[in-house]
């Protein structure tokens, strides 16, 4: 049943690609454009001079065709290893000739480019060009052609159950996606002109279907993407690794915004009041920042674990549920947050009145400015850019200090590999600063930043999340704490017998983890994240909520969770084009969320061993391929 279910795949396959668009000549923004077909073009802009030549794609549609009909034959091969070496070729072929495929087709449509500005154009005829849904289709068949070649083997199955933690939310953001895709198809329509047919209509859909996810993962094509994506993805990096932490000790914290808050009280008290008083104020500038800038971190540490271990000790002491005490915990931190910063002035009982010290004059929500010496510098300072005061160009030399610092970190950690790993992580870490302090000798490439990348105001508290990743993935699986708070997340009563505090891990776990979201506050109270160095009514602690779905599509661990966090930012900022091109709503990224954990929370509609630990166990012990 599994063949024929195969070969059915190939005739999907061959629709899909009869009737999509296989790469767009040119673009207008809004959409329209172009489209070429394995049949012709379908032009929905209208003003097109020049279009590139294409006429060798007829014989590479002759080619995918009896490659997906040589596919269904293999599919009924008896020999397994036999079928694994045929769908091995027939898939690294098809990769092969989609490589190049897209090289002639970017060829020929620089071709057109060069030879109109070489006869005087003052622009490119051909613009926002682009391989389309046929391509892609072509490329996904020839990947899961090499997979079913691996399935065929011993041990098929059990190698992708071992990959569960990729497999299960890499199929629920295809579902997800799949299910955005059929919402844009009903929702959004397509003018086509006149005299156009039924199946130029459907090929315009698809087209726009394409291009709506084009536009979504769109900034990983620019720097400036790139910088805005990992801007939304720092808080959310915290918040995930938060709310995993506590999963993996069997612990469900839904209290990260009021840590978080809590956080950004406890950040703005030290960076405002206490790096500002009059005791300091003789300090030089970088004696201060070395003083007050750890500090003002510490103390968003401080204040989220300060605010986690109390639902964790009352957990521990009286049994109350955490996510009752940290639903409840989060009311609280928003009412002490509103108190300190919406009024200066409280009267009580209409007799005493108590004057505060937080709120910045005026009618807006918001405390004073940080002081300089507690402010996360912007990423592009860690380049070696700053702005010109006057003009207000970001200008400077580009600074070998953060890739240098990079590149020493990881050649320490891959060459010393027989040291413990906790001396090899310090190790590492100290080759990081000498190639920070190296890369600050070298000479720089002087450069002027673009406005739209300059005034993305990424800062260095992603850094801080990078170590955060770090430390959890150190701390969870190297160190005897970890181990202890993973056997209290899996088997309570084991770990009990075996020794292990209940009471004391839980008010740690709870700890560590309100610590991790308290740090998210530095993104915005110490880095400026949103638009100022200051504590201000608008904190977006909804950020905290939006760690639950980070933890759950990154499977609670620190390499899932900055990718998941990055996956976020990555929508979140595509978004934005996305409502400004087509007029779709960005109500759309945050469905794909709610659906991508929807999925999740049904593994993805796989077959149990993906998400049974005991069966996932069998399946890898015994499991001798399918298909």
């Amino acid at each position: 049943m599994n063949r024929i279910w195969l070969a059915f795949t190939s005739v999907i396959f061959l629709l899909l690609l009869a009737v999509s668009p296989w790469a767009v000549a040119m673009r207008a923004f809004g959409g329209k454009g172009v489209l070429v077909t394995l049949w012709g073009t379908v032009d929905l802009y209208g003003r097109a001079k020049v279009l590139p030549d294409v006429s060798w794609l007829g014989y590479f549609t002759a080619f995918w065709v009896a490659l997906a009909l040589a596919a269904a034959v293999a599919a009924f091969l008896p020999e397994a290893r036999t079928r694994a070496r045929a769908f091995y070729v027939l898939g690294a072929l098809g990769v092969a000739v989609f490589a190049l495929e897209a090289y002639l087709f970017y060829h020929a449509v620089w071709a057109v480019n060069d030879a109109a500005l070489a006869e005087g154009a003052r622009r490119p005829p051909l613009k926002r060009y682009s391989l389309s849904l046929g391509a892609y289709v072509s490329f996904l068949y020839s990947l899961f052609l090499l997979m079913v070649g691996r399935m065929q083997l011993p041990g098929g199955r059990a190698l992708l159950v071992r990959w569960r933690g990729v497999v299960v939310p890499a199929v629920s953001m295809l579902l997800a996606m799949v299910a955005g895709a059929v919402v844009v198809w009903i929702l959004k329509d397509v003018k086509m002109p006149e005299g156009s047919s039924t199946l130029d209509y459907y090929v315009a859909k698809l087209d726009l279907v394409t291009y709506t996810f084009q536009l979504l993962f769109g900034p990983l094509l620019t720097a400036s993407g790139w910088f805005q994506s990992l801007l939304i993805a720092t808080p959310l990096i915290f918040t995930g690794l938060a709310v995993a932490f506590g999963f993996q000790a069997g612990l469900f914290n839904i209290g990260a915004p009021g840590q978080l808050t809590i956080g950004a009280i406890s950040a703005m008290l030290v960076g405002v009041h206490l790096a500002n008083a009059h005791w300091f104020a003789g300090l030089p500038d970088p004696v201060a920042r070395a003083i007050f800038l750890p500090l003002s971190i510490l103390a968003a540490a401080a204040g989220g674990a300060f605010w986690g271990a109390i639902p964790g000790w009352l957990k521990a002491r009286y049994g109350a549920h955490e996510v009752i005490n940290t639903i409840m915990m989060n009311y609280i931190a928003a009412s002490i947050f509103l108190f300190m910063i919406a009024s200066n002035e409280y009267t009580f009982f209409g007799k005493w009145t108590l004057h505060m010290p937080f709120k910045y004059p005026g009618y807006e929500g918001r405390s004073y400015e940080v002081a300089e010496s507690a402010r996360i510098p912007l990423m592009v300072n860690f380049f070696g850019f700053h702005q010109d005061p006057a003009t207000g160009a970001w200008t400077g030399a580009f600074s070998w200090s953060m890739p240098l610092a990079l590149a020493f970190m990881i050649a320490a950690y891959v060459l010393l590999r027989r040291l413990e790993l906790g001396k090899r992580l310090l190790v590492a870490f100290g080759a990081a600063i000498a190639g920070y302090l190296v890369g600050g000798f070298l000479p720089g490439i002087p450069m002027e930043l673009s406005p739209k990348l300059a005034s993305v105001r990424l800062n260095g508290a992603f850094i801080i999340a990078v170590f955060a990743v770090a430390f959890y993935n150190y701390y969870m699986w190297r160190t005897r704490d970890g181990y202890e708070l993973r056997a209290v997340g899996l088997a309570p009563k084991a770990a009990e017998y075996g020794g292990v505090s209940i009471a004391k891990k839980t008010i740690l776990a709870m700890a560590i983890s309100g610590a991790l979201a308290g740090l998210a506050a530095t993104h915005y109270v110490l880095g400026g994240g949103i638009d100022e160095y200051r504590l201000k009514q608008s904190l977006p602690t909804n950020v905290g909520f939006d760690g639950i779905a980070v933890a759950l599509l990154g499977q609670n661990t620190p390499i899932g969770v900055f990718l998941s966090a990055l996956l976020f930012g990555v929508l979140s900022t595509g978004g934005l084009q996305l409502d400004l091109q087509l007029g779709i709503s960005r109500e759309l990224v945050m469905m794909l969320q709610a659906l991508i954990v929807l999925f999740i929370a049904a593994g993805g509609f796989l077959p149990r061993y993906f998400t049974d630990p005991i069966l996932a166990a069998q399946a890898e012990e015994g499991a001798q391929g399918v298909i």
